[in-house]
């Protein structure tokens, strides 16, 4: 189904305008269609021999196949490509990748379903950096957030859960999720136990598994059963979306050295943002507050996350 107009999200095929296995011209009109704004023409980007798959009167979202055209019957047909219409010129169209429709798919699964709201919190990250300068265990400032997110949901359990059928759950195990960008996708590879592992055993799993994902050896073991996500990226502050089966997910922002005031002075300190996004459904302001409070603590004195 072409987008024939900006608002479009799907059409209606109103008539055929040339029949099953006729061959058809480039720039000959092929079906008309009826969207949410007027009934227009598509025609066809390439020449060669109709095969219709849609009928008359069905309604079908933006990008399902509605025909394929061929150069003779029995050729390997190519599929009719989505087209916005001259305005924008020439349309270049890119089918997206297993990864990326398992990404779209999850997006849309979860901004159909989970009523979601945000709470962030600055924390000061002054003593993790002085710990990462001080110590030569190879951990990273990622490794200090997520061990203790791990530790801040054992102190917080109903972060640790999820919103289903019509009821809480909370897990026993804390499976924190993080999010790798692979080649034309987003996955979430899982550190299982978080909380009980010590920083460096930590820090060395999440660069196995890293590195797994960017060379396509990850396992759906490794992919599945996580119970938080966590997302970090180089930019300031940002949000994310809530994994179904999740009750929340905490988006961490870059370190970065920035005015502070402390005891009433103005100093440079490493600071990052973090916003915890949140299923409305079991967790509310109060919990969000509470959990970050918990990681801001962990966070601004370090020393319980090396055990």
């Amino acid at each position: 189904m072409p987008r024939l107009s900006d608002s479009m999200e799907e059409g209606t095929i109103l008539r055929w305008l040339k029949a099953d296995g006729e061959h058809v011209e480039r720039g000959e009109e092929l079906v008309e269609i009826e969207t949410d704004k007027a009934t227009l023409p598509y025609v066809a980007d390439v020449s060669g021999v109709l095969h219709i798959v849609a009928n008359a009167g069905e309604t079908l979202p933006i990008g399902r196949t509605i025909a394929t055209i061929g150069e003779r019957n029995g050729d390997q047909p190519s599929v009719m490509r989505p087209q916005t219409g001259k305005a924008k010129g020439e349309v270049t169209v890119v089918e997206p990748t297993r990864g990326q429709q398992l990404v779209a798919r999850r997006v849309a699964e979860s901004r159909a379903t989970i009523p979601d709201h945000t709470v962030s919190v600055a924390i000061d990250m002054e003593r993790c950096a002085v710990a990462l300068t001080r110590d030569d265990t190879g951990a990273t400032f990622d490794d200090f957030v997520l061990k203790a997110t791990a530790l801040a949901l054992r102190e917080q359990p109903r972060v640790n859960g999820a919103y289903r059928d019509g009821h809480f759950e909370q897990y026993s195990r804390v499976n924190v999720g993080f999010v790798v960008a692979a080649e034309n996708a987003l996955l979430v590879p899982t550190i299982f136990d978080a909380d009980s592992k010590p920083l460096t055993q930590l820090a060395d799993e999440r660069a196995r598994l890293a590195e797994r994902v960017r060379g396509g050896t990850i396992t759906p073991p490794e992919l599945s059963g996580g119970t938080f996500t966590v997302s970090s990226l180089g930019v300031r502050r940002f949000t994310t979306i809530v994994t179904p089966g999740q009750a929340a997910a905490l988006a961490v922002g870059a370190v970065e050295e920035r005015v502070a005031v402390v005891d009433g002075q103005a100093l440079v300190r490493h600071q990052l943002e973090a916003t915890l996004v949140c299923d409305h459904r079991i967790l509310y302001a109060a919990d969000a507050a509470a959990f970050l409070g918990t990681l801001r603590g962990l966070l601004e004195d370090p020393s319980a996350l090396r055990g």
